[in-house]
């Protein structure tokens, strides 16, 4: 489902990157950043040369490049993250705590990223220093109440009447839940913010901060070591520091709020970018809602096993989507070449794919085994259908992909909400019965219907 975080729920990656779509292409963010071959006198002076000259002189590169570095370094201290917690928590407290981040930022996304995406859109088409404050402090105050008020609804709904969360249900893990979904929200949105100002390096800054100030918070001495707080704790305590900093990065421009000028612009970001808005909450809460049926349906024992097999199964959730996003990009500038840039598309992510699914077919058991002794066998069955759900996958995303790119966006919605309630759907059916394995089976099979389709329309057309 093309719109899908490019690195798994939990591990803080929140802008998410695309891959290569030719030798010269780079990732693109939204409607797509490509970069443009260097020019011929690069070549000329040198590669390191070249790529110093094209670095300060391009700030589009040095943007994707930042955008690229924050997807590597957020999925990587976020395997680091769940590792420490893994080996200093009981599988309860692991998997409660990953289901509540997960919860976390699926309310903040609910909230921000119409929001977000509005900052690329509005933001470069400012006529002036006091539009452009505008349309930050709606988009800001967008996201501050909406993160606020679905913050709220979760910890009601999952802390006090399901239950689902019992850590929501104290005063302390409710103030601690929507204050993290507000920090988390409002990171989003700055992070938007720098893709648009060409301020990538605020973004890398911001992400590797909340990544990297998880680790230490989980010990400091207030906390009482094993409980569900202290994973909540280090999100919203790091998410928050995170932000101060996002917040002074913007030296060019200071990010000055301001009450002029607000009603305009809350009319064109309410009438806006819905249907775009739409499609990628439906591509993404997949994801987040997966670990949480777990909790719901099996234990938090459960979830921690879960949670561990699908993060390494998020390497295959990278590939197909990054290369899609770049051809959301490339379809969208020249429509006319849809077909042929899609069987391109199409070629890269299989070249992609193949080396990840060999190892995890393979050597899946021993990746698990970072986790702990017992994740191989609770893990081992999920991991194989994860790697084999790849192939449906990349084939929806491309679909996906042209057909936003193309202006249809009622099919692209059609088909991630079709994916999405059939996946989910079919994993709270099984759980109880197949264990974990179950979230697989939901989601490969409403992959691989949602790739049926598509392949049957295709040949109709």
């Amino acid at each position: 489902m093309n719109g899908r975080r490019s690195a798994p729920p939990g591990d803080g990656a929140e802008v998410a990157t695309a891959g290569l779509a030719d030798a010269g292409g780079a990732p693109p963010v939204a409607a797509g950043v490509v970069v443009a071959d260097a020019a011929p006198s690069d070549a000329r002076r040198g590669p390191g040369r070249g790529v110093r000259a094209r670095l300060a002189s391009d700030a589009m590169l040095r943007n994707s490049l930042a955008i690229m570095a924050t997807s590597v370094v957020t999925s990587l201290f976020g395997y680091v993250f769940w590792l420490v917690v893994a080996r200093t928590s009981t599988a309860a407290v692991t998997g409660a705590g990953a289901a509540t981040t997960s919860a976390l930022q699926a309310a903040a996304l609910l909230a921000s990223v119409g929001a977000a995406a509005a900052m690329i859109e509005w933001l470069p088409r400012a006529a002036g220093e006091r539009d452009w404050r505008a349309a930050l402090t709606v988009g800001l105050a967008v996201a501050a109440a909406g993160s606020a008020v679905s913050g709220a609804v979760v910890v009601a709904v999952l802390g006090h009447v399901a239950g689902t969360l019992p850590a929501l249900a104290t005063g302390t893990g409710g103030a601690l839940f929507v204050v993290g979904t507000v920090c988390f929200a409002l990171g989003t949105t700055l992070d938007y913010v720098a893709v648009a100002e060409r301020a990538g390096g605020v973004m890398l800054a911001r992400n590797t901060l909340f990544v990297l100030a998880r680790v230490p918070v989980l010990f400091v001495p207030w906390l009482l070591p094993g409980t569900g707080d202290q994973i909540l704790t280090a999100w919203t305590a790091a998410g928050a520091v995170a932000l101060l900093v996002a917040l002074a990065g913007f030296r060019g421009r200071p990010l000055r709020l301001t009450r002029h000028g607000l009603g305009g612009h809350w009319r064109a970001m309410r009438s806006s970018l819905v249907g775009q808005h739409l499609v990628t909450i439906t591509a993404m809460l997949g994801g987040y809602l997966l670990p949480i049926v777990v909790v719901a349906r099996v234990s938090p024992e459960a979830n921690a096993y879960f949670y561990a097999t699908w993060m390494l199964g998020a390497v295959f959730f990278m590939i197909s989507p990054a290369v899609a996003t770049s051809l959301f990009a490339e379809v969208a500038s020249d429509p006319a070449a849809a077909l042929a840039t899609a069987r391109r598309s199409a070629k890269i992510i299989g070249l992609l794919l193949v080396g990840p699914m060999a190892v995890y077919l393979v050597a899946g058991g021993l990746l698990l085994q970072l986790f702990g002794p017992d994740y191989p066998a609770q893990g081992r069955l999920l991991l194989v259908v994860l790697t084999l759900s790849a192939v449906p996958d990349a084939v929806t995303n491309l679909a996906v992909a042209v057909l936003r790119a193309t202006g249809r966006m009622g099919t692209a919605l059609a088909l991630n909400t079709a994916m999405l309630v059939g996946g989910l759907a079919l994993a709270w059916a099984l759980l109880p019965v197949l264990g974990i394995v179950a979230a697989g089976v939901g989601w490969i099979a409403a992959q691989t219907l949602g790739a049926l389709w598509v392949l049957a329309v295709r040949r109709r057309a």
